[in-house]
């Protein structure tokens, strides 16, 4: 059963509920009413009985009438007028005290004795009582009452009602409630079948299983979100705030928020794109405005920090590690101006010529192994990222056999910087403090309908409990804030339908990327 109700759509559960619901108080009900009736038909025979059998007793000329135990058709005729005025009274029998009888429906049982037992302890002591036996004529409900002159007993009246006539009565009262009963439950149905159908209609045609995961699917996104999120309903109430916003932001910035943006809100346009400043920050702000068809229901506002937005500008575009590098060249160059100023200083002109000319050499050198790179961007992202390495003393190991001839887009340039950059810059994260002789080696070879990229390093190795993560967005082992850059080094490979590949030795490990040309 159970099993057969999980199988059922919303509609049906409902319309099977409350029909049930409707039924158990509507059968207790006639479960009552039929016993109520019932007890109050046979209260109103007893009633009847006991007034008519008080009559009789109380009539003097009956009671004569049997005292002188003259058998006269008078007493069965006083009973048969009894029997005429009072419609739920089916027969009345008048007998001495030897239970001979003066009355009876049957005219032939006149004179003869009272067949069915009589509870004479009870008539010698003057006491009346109701039973239910079988007669000559049938089961009958009866009322037996001593008749009594000048406190001496002469006598018993026993006035009935044919049991079967209650029985039909009942039937036809059980009936009617019944029928009752079952039109309630058919209107109860009816409104049931109306309400469950409006209901699924307010509810989407939606099951609330598909309710609740959409709700949970909701309350994931949201939550999962990079930027703050507040939800207004159409009159610019907050429902939601996700917890990215109470984490960063906190409450005291949404009043402000709210304040500042409300002339916008009014527009009621799709979309609108503001720049704010709340207490002392600067917000990046996007206000969505969500319709059905051409009803409004409200606006998403999504916040994020101008620190944070530069931050994810600049590892999509590469920018920040060229910069890195540009800033590590610059420190070099100037450590070796220092140097050859000193030896000036203290007129060593020799050496500084001849340190000058080594270093002339060793820049010609650097230039000459890149010269199978023949893209200046990529080439000084290289550069860049060897002279961070050697501040770091890392040392960077160039693969001279690497090549990149091909003219291709900048936007293909610029993701395969972004690629090389955050595998480099991984490389380097590896390493433990203090450990001797850390390196990493890199290579690019371009062939003719595929890129391959290798970044091997000596750093830590990556546990095998975290191996499938280390791709997911915002995982890191180093502290919040980080675990992007591998994530945008799948992005970008899986947009040229490519594979990354760990290859693990006994001291190092390759990252070693594949991703077709455009």
């Amino acid at each position: 059963m159970i099993l057969v109700m999980k199988r059922m759509n919303f509609n049906k559960k409902i319309i099977i509920w409350l029909t049930i619901i409707n039924f158990l108080p509507l059968f207790f009900l006639y479960y009552y009413l039929m016993n109520i009736d019932t007890e109050k038909e046979i209260q109103n025979i007893k009633k009847n009985l006991l007034e008519v059998s008080k009559l009789i007793v109380e009539n003097e000329e009956i009671k004569n009438e049997l005292k002188r135990k003259e058998r006269k058709s008078f007493i069965d005729n006083e009973a048969e007028k009894y029997i005429k005025i009072f419609k739920d009274i089916d027969i009345i029998v008048v007998a001495d005290e030897n239970g001979v009888k003066y009355s009876h429906l049957d005219k032939t049982q006149i004179g003869k004795d009272f067949v069915n037992p009589v509870e004479w302890e009870k008539i010698k002591r003057k006491e009346g009582y109701f039973s239910k036996m079988k007669g000559s004529i049938g089961i009958t409900f009866r009322r037996f009452e001593p008749l009594v002159i000048d406190k001496n007993r002469i006598g018993f009246v026993m006035v009935g009602k044919y049991n079967v006539l209650i029985e039909q009565k009942k039937y036809r009262n059980i009936c009617v409630i019944t029928l009752l009963f079952f039109l309630t439950l058919m209107f109860a149905f009816i409104l049931t079948l109306f309400f469950a159908r409006n209901m699924k209609k307010k509810l989407f045609g939606l099951e609330p299983e598909e309710i609740g995961r959409l709700y949970f699917e909701e309350e994931l996104i949201i939550n999962t979100l990079e930027a703050g999120l507040i939800a207004l309903n159409k009159d610019n109430e907050i429902i939601k705030i996700n917890s990215i916003f109470r984490k960063k932001y906190g409450r005291r910035d949404i009043n402000e928020l709210l304040s500042k943006i409300k002339d916008f809100l009014k527009e009621k346009n799709e979309i609108r794109h503001l720049v704010l400043t709340i207490d002392r920050k600067e917000f990046y702000v996007d206000i969505l405005s969500i319709y059905n068809e051409k009803e409004y229901f409200g606006s998403l506002v999504l916040l994020k920090t101008r620190e944070e937005v530069d931050e994810y500008l600049d590892k999509i575009a590469g920018i920040g590690q060229l910069i890195d590098g540009m800033r590590a060249n610059i420190h070099e160059f100037k450590n070796k101006l220092h140097i050859i100023l000193g030896l000036i200083n203290i007129d060593k002109i020799d050496l500084a010529r001849k340190y000058i000319l080594e270093m002339r050499e060793k820049n010609e050198y650097d230039f000459k192994k890149y010269r199978e790179i023949e893209n200046y961007f990529l080439k000084g992202v290289i550069l860049g990222k060897e002279s961070v390495c050697k501040e770091k003393k890392i040392k960077f190991v160039f693969n001279e056999k690497s090549n990149f001839k091909s003219k291709m887009k900048n936007s293909f340039i610029e993701d395969i910087v972004l690629i090389i950059g955050n595998l480099i810059e991984n490389a380097m994260d590896s390493f433990e403090l203090n450990k001797k002789e850390n390196y990493i080696k890199f290579g690019i070879y371009d062939d003719e309908r595929k890129l391959i990229i290798e970044v091997e390093d000596n750093g830590a190795k990556i546990p095998k409990d975290i191996k499938n993560k280390i791709f997911e967005y915002g995982f890191s082992t180093k502290g919040e804030n980080r675990g992007i850059g591998l994530y945008l080094v799948k992005e970008k490979v899986e947009m040229y339908n490519g594979s990354i590949e760990i290859i693990e030795k006994n001291k190092s490990k390759i990252f070693k990327v594949e991703v077709e040309k455009i």
